[in-house]
């Protein structure tokens, strides 16, 4: 069972405190949204979590295994693995091999685990010799994505995935998102799109200042209006637009 477990996480970055002893879970199969303003630590969270940075207190376990001394190639050889904002591809190289590049750490039935992508991205599948660089935003991001699936992941991090993409490709990566959850997958996802994320999501945290100020079900959070006055100030009308 992939349950993903944060107990008392404290972090600093040169001195400064950036999280304050944040306690969260995320149980196996669901869907987890980091949401709240800009340099309030999710970021710092999802690195923690895959092992990026190093907390100065706290625990963080991985389907009850402590983490603290595995390292980030360790930990993807768990099942943990993050995908940060505007990761970007291998621009000569073909999306097929992006994509065994991301078997790197387990080669076995890898074949499978790429045709299991293509299964997933039917657009990828029609251009799979083609550079990957010569790609539409979207269709780099869903081979960011892709490389992260045929390491055989368990636990997804996913970061802003749907900064500067329109509406429709947004959808689309949620569509996908709801996919994976019902293929057994833990995602947390952190990001500014408030509305789809906590609509998709199955619990919401709140982050301000680097504390967890609210959770709860996306739908809950999604309605809250501290949530609202916090990220959104008087133009609370705006989040129907998101």
């Amino acid at each position: 069972m992939t349950r993903v477990e944060v107990k008392k996480l404290s972090v600093c970055y040169n001195r400064t405190p950036i999280v304050h002893e944040i306690s969260l879970s995320v149980e196996e199969a669901q869907i987890a949204a980091l949401v709240g303003p800009n340099g309030a630590g999710k970021t710092t969270i999802l690195k923690a979590i895959a092992g990026l940075i190093r907390p100065i207190k706290g625990e963080i376990l991985i389907g009850g295994i402590p983490t603290a001394s595995l390292t980030v190639e360790e930990l993807v050889r768990l099942g943990v693995v993050y995908i940060p904002e505007g990761m970007s591809v291998f621009s000569e190289m073909s999306v097929e091999e992006n994509l065994e590049v991301g078997g790197y750490t387990k080669r076995d039935h890898l074949k499978e685990r790429i045709k299991a992508v293509f299964n997933l991205f039917p657009e990828l599948a029609k251009k799979r010799k083609t550079p990957a660089g010569i790609l539409s935003g979207g269709e780099q991001r869903m081979v960011t994505v892709g490389r992260g699936l045929v390491t055989d992941a368990t636990v997804f991090l996913f970061d802003d995935p749907f900064l500067g993409f329109s509406p429709i490709v947004t959808n689309r990566f949620c569509d996908v998102f709801k996919i994976l959850k019902h293929q057994g997958k833990t995602l947390l996802i952190a990001g500014q799109h408030v509305r789809r994320l906590l609509k998709i999501a199955d619990k919401g945290f709140l982050i301000e200042d680097g504390h967890l100020s609210l959770e709860g079900s996306g739908e809950d959070l999604l309605h809250n209006p501290h949530l609202m006055q916090v990220l959104f100030g008087r133009f609370t009308f705006q989040l129907s637009k998101f």
